[in-house]
């Protein structure tokens, strides 16, 4: 059995394993949940430690999904959190990134004790590369307990606006964020300063700021992220001093509803990032670049890649990727494997396949169909 085979009999075996531990309710509720079937995003499988979020921020979205303000500890426990991802046909074991919070603040009373609990559990079980995003500052009871599973966990520290309170009117003071990183880094946390969602008309006016304070307290790498508004939030949001015009040009198409629109923020990530990099700082596009870069992995399954090009990348045997083609029963008449994987099928497989295969080589594979 090859390694990239070998994965998915990990996966087997973790259920056989959970199967035998869990009660009869406990594997129901698993089978159930929707973190059994539902298919990740492109920052890795969001994992839920919690419904709701009291820090009411301005530009949150969870509200128009149909979430309270009143946040509870999401039902599973961490081993039928665990069994549930076993049986979702999307996860990987040690290549599926796992992105903890969502639709939540993973660290706030009500939720902390299950986040910490489903990091450890999901690492122990299925090696699973650990991020977690929050706007909480990190004592160093936390910073113990996210290091006591993935040695390598990186947490973004979420800081948008420093001077705007009423954009985030219950959560902690953003320098207190940043000096609560900056202590958790020097105990060897992997630590990332995270500016999303980039308000326009506010965090890129203020993001000089933001970096210089991040800099100070030797934080290295940024993430950058876009806003996505609604119709609720974009009122919200100039009640509380927002220039609704700076947002609604950049609109990528009309507000509709609770329909969460993108708003166009190239010019202002290329303004921050040149900000950041004047400073010294390591900015990544994205979430995943952050994650993956922390644990030591090289990437080119999408078209932002290959990311974290001074890691060497994994060596890939095309034997490797046969064994797995079959193992997946993919029908297929020949493989090229390089920097890319080109599979020349028989006949048309779903799509989903494709996204496995992606996974578990860390490179983009595309399917040459039959006529």
């Amino acid at each position: 059995m090859t390694y990239l085979v070998d994965l998915f009999e990990r996966k087997k075996r973790v259920q056989v394993d959970l199967e035998d531990d869990l009660s009869s309710e406990s594997k129901r509720a698993a089978r159930g949940d929707p973190h059994s079937r539902r298919a990740p995003r492109p920052c890795g499988m969001t994992i839920h430690t919690g419904v709701g979020c009291s820090y009411l921020c301005a530009y949150c979205y969870i509200y128009d999904m149909g979430f309270p303000a009143i946040p509870k500890p999401y039902p599973l426990e961490p081993k039928e959190l665990v069994y549930s991802l076993s049986l979702n046909p999307y996860v990987v074991p040690e290549r599926t990134l796992a992105a903890y919070g969502s639709v939540t603040e993973p660290l706030l009373p009500e939720t902390s004790d299950r986040a910490i609990g489903y990091m450890r559990e999901v690492w122990r079980w299925l090696k699973m590369p650990t991020q977690l995003s929050t706007k909480s500052i990190l004592t160093n009871e936390i910073v113990s307990e996210i290091l006591a599973g993935d040695p390598n966990a990186n947490v973004l520290i979420t800081v948008v606006t420093l001077s705007n309170r009423g954009l985030e009117p219950k959560a902690p003071d953003p320098l207190k964020r940043i000096e609560g990183a900056g202590e958790a880094l020097k105990r060897g946390l992997k630590a990332s300063l995270f500016i999303r969602p980039i308000i326009p008309g506010v965090t890129d006016r203020e993001a000089d700021k933001i970096l210089a304070s991040a800099a100070d307290k030797g934080i290295e790498t940024v993430v950058l992220g876009s806003l996505r508004v609604t119709e609720r939030i974009i009122r919200k949001l100039e009640r509380r001093g927002v220039k609704r015009e700076e947002i609604e040009r950049r609109l990528v198409k009309p507000l509709k509803g609770n329909e969460q629109i993108e708003v166009k923020s190239s010019d202002l990530k290329d303004k921050i990032r040149r900000m950041a990099e004047s400073l010294g700082l390591k900015v990544f596009r994205a979430a995943c670049e952050a994650n993956n870069y922390h644990h030591g992995r090289y990437c080119a399954m999408c078209h932002l890649g290959p990311c974290n090009t001074d890691v060497k990348p994994e060596a890939l045997e095309e034997s490797a990727v046969r064994d797995l083609l079959e193992y997946l029963g993919v029908p297929y008449s020949d493989v090229d494997v390089g920097d890319e994987i080109v599979v020349y099928l028989k006949r048309r497989v779903d799509d989903g396949v494709r996204n496995l295969i992606n996974t578990a080589t860390y490179r983009r594979t595309m399917f040459v169909k039959p006529r």
